[in-house]
């Protein structure tokens, strides 16, 4: 059980290490040394774990694709106004990907490499699209949002406006600015599809951005 549990350790820190690594350069200019020099283990230790630097950058992906699940799944799971909810999960995104550099190295490798990467690099974007969907399909039945919008489209739309909102703050301040960003972003995008009566529960969008 403890060598199990040091082998469990040592997976882990190779993970994170690789976390680190990918957030910071590109699949192409990253190489294992980087990574073995970040963790602190052997050679023998990361090919034990991992075959190739191809493996280990699929493992990031995945893992930054179960953090992201597991934080859509915990607001469907929860009795929360679906508008609200929307606006709580793109906080939420926003705070992993400014505090966690496995997040960051998923998305980057996603994005950056994703023709190499194919269905690993697509499917954590449908998933989100799906949680989204949810949160939508929700907000509609409370008549918060207008049930004029067909909701996998308008889904769509919402996962690429937070895209293209969170690589721009990146691009121009580092995520300085991305809680400014999101809010801007969600008060064009409460215009557009609100109800024509403004709907019954208009959450307050800076409040839950910030708290």
């Amino acid at each position: 059980m403890a060598k199990q549990a040091r082998a469990h350790a040592t997976r882990e820190l190779i993970v994170l290490a690789a976390g680190v690594v990918f957030a910071e350069k590109a699949y192409a200019q990253a190489t294992l040394g980087d990574v073995l020099r970040e963790a602190g283990v052997t050679q023998g230790a990361l090919y034990f774990h991992f075959e190739s630097k191809k493996a280990l950058a699929l493992e990031v992906i995945e893992r930054q694709h179960h953090l992201f699940i597991e934080t859509g799944n915990d607001l469907l799971g929860k009795k929360i106004q679906g508008l609200s909810a929307m606006i709580i999960l793109s906080r939420d995104l926003a705070m992993q990907i400014t505090t966690n550099p496995l997040v960051r190295a998923g998305l980057r490798l996603s994005t950056e490499s994703a023709d190499l990467f194919a269905e690993s690099a697509r499917r954590p974007y449908e998933d989100w699209i799906d949680t989204c969907e949810a949160l939508i399909k929700r907000a509609v039945a409370e008549g918060d949002v207008s049930s004029a919008h067909e909701p996998a489209r308008l889904a769509a739309y919402v996962i690429a406006s937070f895209t293209g909102v969170q690589s721009l703050s990146q691009a121009r301040t580092k995520w300085v600015d991305i809680f400014d960003r999101l809010e801007e972003m969600w008060h064009f995008l409460l215009a557009g599809i609100s109800p024509a009566d403004g709907g019954s529960n208009v959450p307050d969008i800076s409040l839950l951005l910030r708290r």
